[in-house]
């Protein structure tokens, strides 16, 4: 059985493997509610270290359509500005999915764990590339 701090290790160690480097970490437990998911995604958002947001749902407790809402809510608010890349896993995950096509934003979907850490990894060279060279770069609704 793998718990919260299990699911994040695992999601940390997948980024190295695959020749990322987390910037930062954060885990938002199952009684979560959208001011926090908000304030979460502000943080990132204004990370300069964040070049690309892994978002990785484990929907067991809290359904994923939940967090999906959230997640779309938050960027809806506060004009998300780095990539973001969706993992949704559990419970009402074909809901989410929908909800995250449909909403306007550019938010990239994963099939698992590996396809979600090599889509964050890839997103976030090609950022970290881009500002090396000072060139400006904007993602499909994402409004940069």
């Amino acid at each position: 059985m793998v718990n919260g701090a299990g699911l994040a290790m695992a999601t940390m160690d997948i980024i190295q493997y695959k020749g990322g480097s987390p910037a930062n970490f954060l885990d938002v437990g199952g009684g979560a509610n959208e001011t926090q998911v908000q304030k979460a995604f502000e943080l990132l958002n204004s990370d300069d270290k964040v070049q690309c947001i892994l978002v990785n749902i484990f929907g067991g407790i809290m359904r994923c359509d939940v967090i999906a809402t959230g997640i779309i809510n938050a960027a809806q608010e506060i004009g998300i500005k780095k990539p973001l890349v969706i993992r949704p896993q559990g419970t009402n995950v074909e809901a989410a999915r929908k909800l995250i096509e449909g909403c306007g934003f550019r938010m990239i979907l994963a099939e698992d764990l590996e396809d979600a850490a090599e889509k964050a990894v890839g997103l976030a060279a090609i950022v970290k590339q881009a500002e090396a060279i000072k060139v400006g770069l904007q993602f499909e609704g994402l409004g940069l």
